[in-house]
């Protein structure tokens, strides 16, 4: 694996600090060694990671620790249609906001899709899972880096699919928004309060 590659990200782990790299030929070899115990994820990081990333489908990050590929995460830019009264919950919270705020600005939702920030895919290794490497990767890059996405490309939170790790998701404050009929889940977390306040200040300092 080149050295000469820069990180993207560094962040702290139970196990030091870790880094966080763009998908790179540098690490082809290192993909076909990665195995979190879970076919889709094995099968998406070996051989569809680096196609989709080059054609502009997803943006995939991967995990170093110690030297190992510890991890990766898929991210991709999509609308999801909410409950209406999901929708209706978001409609309250932002205009309390704008309240507030004391902005006399319009704002209202009256469509059902709205735009996030999709973690298509998110695998540990089996070396490194039960070891606060999961925790740490998604409280320390996976929501910092889409709340940044979302203030510059404009969506209002994370959204996941997961069939097999719905308490992993919950206990880092995910919300259960959907379960189907084959034991999956779609779980939110809310950045839409954070991207108003970004935005908010931003704008005040334009002025």
């Amino acid at each position: 694996m080149s050295t000469s590659i820069q990180p993207y990200d560094t962040i702290s782990t139970p196990l030091g600090n870790c880094y966080i790299y763009t998908i790179h030929s540098s690490f082809l070899s290192k993909l076909n060694d990665f195995d979190c115990g879970e076919e889709e994820q094995n099968e998406f990081i070996k051989r569809f990671a680096v196609g989709h990333y080059l054609a502009g489908i997803n943006h995939t990050f991967l995990l170093v620790c110690n030297g190992d590929l510890a991890g990766f995460a898929s991210f991709s830019s999509y609308s999801y249609a909410f409950a209406e009264g999901f929708v209706n919950k978001i409609r309250q919270a932002i205009l309390e906001e704008f309240s507030r705020k004391g902005l006399p600005h319009e704002f209202d939702i009256n469509f059902k899709k709205l735009p996030v920030i999709l973690l298509g895919q998110l695998g540990i290794d089996k070396k490194y899972q039960d070891k606060g490497i999961g925790s740490s990767f998604v409280r320390s890059f996976i929501i910092p880096y889409s709340l940044g996405y979302c203030i510059r490309n404009s969506c209002i939170g994370i959204l996941v699919y997961t069939r097999t790790s719905k308490g992993f998701y919950e206990k880092l404050g995910f919300q259960l928004i959907y379960e189907d009929k084959n034991g999956g889940a779609n779980y939110f977390y809310s950045l839409y309060k954070n991207v108003l306040e970004v935005r908010y200040r931003a704008f005040l300092d334009q002025q």
